[in-house]
């Protein structure tokens, strides 16, 4: 890695003459989720509360594991072309990620309790909560020839918090008529320093790379990337609670009602309870959501159109450090990202004074089908907004998604 870094920076001290210089500021918003639609989402929030019928449509959804995935993020690019194959690129970010997955169960517990269920076991294993801020700083130098291409980035992560909850095992029985309950449940949180909570306090550092590649032949560009491979270590002054307890709800027995009262409580065994909490603080390790690809681009003949481009997208994000490198690492990272793959279409039409950049998709958070659309303005400052998700101002009850995004960017 010292020998990567050496190259690297030697490489930019050397070339000492710029041929173009770019400036680009982003900005992106985006929830994905398969738990609600876009005319369940608009209905909670025209009626202001939930009522049975509305609960009902949320419980009656296909999905027996639901996510729920949001993003927040602005950067600043300055990207710098050295010569006719060298290029670089200074780039900060502020990210602000929340990834949600619950089983259906939680939504049946959370809108109608447990009565409606009596003879029933609810589980609620798969549920697990991840949420990351922190800021970016990465270097990222470009090589392009003719027929092939390659990449290497490096990145600092400034950490600020971090919230993770796992539930190994849970479940809930109501018995009939509710004459017991039973409660198991299996979890460990992990979440970074309570005590100061502004947004960009300092709790821990990271890094991540980046490596890309790309290869032109029979008029077809192949392009393989590797974004964000990283984690992020979190210092001692995080908690770490592991809660592995056992709940037997027995009811009360009451002989006279006008002699109920809180002495009542007190001496009847009404709950038989095994609990073990662990509650530390340690430091740990949280992983970024990294992006893992190829796409394959060709010219379009024809004067209107760009490059047409095909492309696969998979993201790799495991729960906890707690595997060595393996193939079995590999395989727990992409399953426990919440991520299905993601493939997608995506070419540009140009016109006299805009390009507009459709997509179409399939897969990701909400493994559905998803209608991209971005307007392109090139002037001497040039502006992108776009929508990730047409499809929710055209058919709410289809959508899964919502996401807006522009980008201003200039050639200096």
């Amino acid at each position: 890695m010292k020998r990567i870094l050496l190259i690297f920076f030697i490489t930019l001290y050397q070339t000492s003459f710029s041929q173009e210089k770019s400036i680009i500021f982003n900005s992106e918003i985006n929830i994905e989720t398969n738990a609600l639609n876009g005319a369940i989402i608009n209905e909670i929030f025209t009626s202001g509360y939930l009522n049975n019928n509305l609960k009902n449509r949320i419980i009656s959804l296909d999905d027996q594991d639901h996510v729920i995935n949001f993003n927040l993020n602005t950067s600043f690019i300055y990207r710098e072309k050295i010569n006719n194959v060298l290029s670089y690129k200074f780039s900060f970010s502020d990210v602000n990620h929340a990834n949600i997955k619950f089983d259906n169960n939680i939504l049946k517990l959370f809108l109608k309790g447990n009565a409606e269920f009596q003879n029933e076991k609810l589980d609620f294993t798969t549920t697990n909560i991840r949420v990351n801020r922190y800021q970016q700083f990465k270097l990222f130098l470009d090589y392009h020839k003719e027929k092939y291409g390659f990449g290497l980035g490096l990145s600092y992560i400034y950490g600020n918090h971090n919230l993770t909850l796992i539930s190994k095992k849970g479940s809930i029985y109501t018995a009939p008529n509710g004459e017991y309950i039973d409660l198991n449940y299996d979890l460990n949180s992990f979440v970074t320093d309570t005590s100061n909570l502004s947004p960009f306090e300092h709790n821990g550092n990271g890094i991540s790379l980046d490596l890309t590649g790309s290869l032109t032949f029979l008029n077809h560009k192949l392009d393989l990337y590797m974004l964000d491979l990283g984690y992020i270590n979190w210092n001692n002054n995080s908690q770490n609670i592991y809660l592995d307890s056992t709940f037997t709800f027995n009811g009360i027995e009451v002989d006279n009602i006008f002699d109920f009262n809180d002495s009542i409580l007190e001496i009847s065994n009404i709950v038989d309870q095994y609990d073990n909490i662990n509650q530390r603080n340690s430091d740990y390790k949280s992983y970024l959501c990294s992006n893992i690809g190829v796409k394959i681009s060709k010219q379009v003949k024809n004067k209107r159109f760009g490059m047409i481009t095909y492309g696969l997208n998979t993201k790799w994000q495991p729960y906890l450090d707690n595997k060595k490198l393996s193939v079995k690492k590999i395989r727990q990272g992409f399953k426990q990202s919440n991520y299905s793959p993601f493939y997608y279409v995506t070419t540009e039409i140009i016109t006299s004074k805009i390009s507009i950049i459709p997509k179409i998709a399939y897969g990701g958070y909400n493994e559905n089908f998803n209608f991209d659309l971005s307007l392109l303005l090139k002037r001497k400052f040039s502006l992108a907004l776009g929508t990730q998700h047409l499809e929710y101002l055209f058919s709410k009850e289809y959508a899964r998604g919502f996401g807006l995004y522009f980008k201003i960017y200039t050639t200096l």
